[in-house]
C-alpha cells in the first residue's frame, strides 16, 4: 500500500528470530551466574559482584567501538551480516567459558579468569552480535510492516528462551547433578547446549540475511 516491494518469506523471519536466541540465551545465562559462582565454583561474593561490574562497565565501552568497526566493515556480504558467522563458533565457546572455572584457582588467577570470560562473552561476543543484528533490521527491508514483523518474531524468540532458562535452568541441571543435585558440571552440560543451539542458528541467520 506505500509502494514498497516486500522481500522477506515466513522462513525468514524464523530465521532472523534466531539472532535473538542467541542474544538472550547468554543474557539469561548471565543472570544465573553469581548464584553459580558463589553456590557451584566457590567464588567468594564480593569477588564475584566486583567482577561483574567491572565486566558491564567495560561492556559500555565495547558497544561504542563495535558500532564503529561495524560502520568501517569492507565485507562483499555487507557490514551486519559477517559477523553472525564470525561470532558462531565463540558464541559457543563463551558460553560455555563461562561456566569452566578452573578448580583451584585463587586470588588474582580466579579473578582474571572470571573477568576475561565475563568481558569475552558480554564485551565481546555478545556485543559483537548485538549490534550488527539491531542495525540489519533496516538493511535488510524497506518496508515497515516488514520490519514490525521482524520485532514480533524477535520479541517472541527472546521471551521463549528467557523462560526456559528462567524456569527450566534449575530443575534440568539438577536433573543433571550426581543425585538430584546441581554440580558445576551439570551447569557446563546445559551451557553446552545452549552455546550450541545458538551457534547453529547464527549459521543459519548468516546464511539466509541480506543487506538489500
Amino acid at each position: 500500500s506505500m509502494g514498497i516491494q516486500k522481500t522477506m518469506r515466513f522462513s525468514d523471519y524464523l530465521a532472523d528470530c534466531g539472532g535473538q536466541f542467541a542474544l538472550n540465551s547468554m543474557s539469561g545465562l548471565i543472570s544465573a551466574i553469581m548464584y553459580f559462582y558463589t553456590d557451584k565454583a566457590g567464588v567468594a561474593a564480593a569477588t564475584a559482584a566486583n567482577v561483574l561490574l567491572a565486566a558491564k562497565i567495560c561492556d559500555a565501552f565495547t558497544d561504542l567501538i563495535m558500532g564503529r568497526i561495524m560502520d568501517n566493515g569492507k565485507s562483499p556480504k555487507g557490514k551486519c551480516r559477517p559477523w553472525f558467522l564470525r561470532m558462531a563458533v565463540p558464541a559457543f565457546v563463551a558460553t560455555v567459558a563461562v561456566f569452566t572455572v578452573p578448580k583451584g584457582l585463587t586470588g588474582f588467577a580466579q579473578i582474571a579468569y572470571l573477568f576475561l570470560t565475563n568481558i569475552f562473552l558480554t564485551g565481546i561476543v555478545s556485543t559483537a552480535i548485538a549490534i550488527p543484528y539491531g542495525a540489519i533490521m533496516v538493511m535488510r527491508t524497506k518496508s515497515l510492516q516488514e520490519r514490525n514483523t521482524m520485532g514480533i518474531f524477535r520479541a517472541a524468540a527472546g521471551y521463549v528462551i528467557g523462560m526456559i532458562i528462567a524456569i527450566a535452568l534449575v530443575p534440568i541441571t539438577n536433573l543433571l547433578g550426581p543425585n538430584g543435585v546441581a554440580d558445576q558440571a551439570s551447569y557446563i552440560k546445559f551451557a553446552a547446549v545452549v552455546g550450541f543451539i545458538s551457534m547453529i542458528l547464527l549459521l543459519i541467520l548468516y546464511k539466509t540475511s541480506k543487506e538489500t
